[in-house]
């Protein structure tokens, strides 16, 4: 038989794959001999988040703060599903219960707590990007973006939503943002000019990559992308799920 420890490291290394299901195999099992392992129930409300199951994903953040009430990431991960639930007031009492904790004296949430939500709205999005709720992925991009407008990851990533949501003027709008803000970032070019060739402009869509390849020329996707353009493919080969991946 497996040790305990030996269960958790393994449902850890699933859990960090993303193979959610087979993490949640070993963290039930773990919690069914000892339920004092709060990472534990963290991570399975994660998962049942992820899944959907909203109630139990509560009830495992709250059983985690039962054995540790100052574990940042359950706060954290509690206080982010409360909030999209539409609980603002529970959501609410949860944040200046952590401001609390940290005694910052500060009205405004500590940069690092800011960019800890910021990533865990963005995950979130990603998840919902990758099952086709682009609505949802697209509220949850913003969220993050209202708490840390200058991450051009997920300003470029919100690009993406849009275009996958048919929203293309939207989606050059956001990407030339970016630019705006980091000219050599080259995911964001990439990407408008997937959106301005899925809109029929294919000359400007070469000129973006042609700009990536002019200051990266071992680009793989600029490299790509311009190989299509060359040899005639159409637009389907531009799908919604042509993305690059940071």
């Amino acid at each position: 038989m497996e040790s305990m420890k030996q269960m958790i490291e393994v449902g850890k290394q699933y859990f960090d794959q993303k193979q959610y299901k087979k993490a949640e195999h070993y963290f039930k099992k773990v919690i069914s001999f000892n339920s004092s392992y709060a990472d534990v129930l963290n991570m399975l409300g994660v998962i049942t988040h992820i899944e959907g199951k909203f109630s139990e994903a509560i009830d495992y953040f709250k059983r985690a703060l039962k054995v540790n009430p100052n574990y940042t990431e359950a706060i954290l991960n509690l206080a982010v599903l409360l909030n999209d639930l539409g609980k603002y007031s529970e959501a609410k009492k949860l944040y200046n219960q952590l401001k609390k904790g940290h005694a910052t004296g500060h009205k405004q949430i500590e940069p690092v707590l800011r960019g800890k939500l910021s990533n865990l709205h963005a995950d979130i999005g990603e998840i919902y990007r990758s099952i086709g709720l682009y609505n949802l992925a697209i509220d949850e991009y913003k969220k993050a973006l209202n708490l840390n407008p200058s991450y051009i990851d997920i300003k470029t990533k919100l690009g993406q939503a849009y275009r996958e949501n048919g929203q293309l003027p939207i989606s050059i709008k956001e990407l030339k943002e970016v630019l705006k803000l980091n000219p050599n970032y080259f995911p964001a070019r990439i990407q408008l000019g997937v959106t301005l060739y899925s809109q029929g402009d294919v000359s400007k869509a070469k000129k973006e990559w042609q700009k990536v390849i002019s200051q990266d020329p071992e680009n793989d996707y600029a490299k790509m992308y311009l190989r299509l353009c060359e040899s005639g493919s159409s637009k389907k080969n531009f799908s919604k799920k042509d993305n690059v991946k940071k």
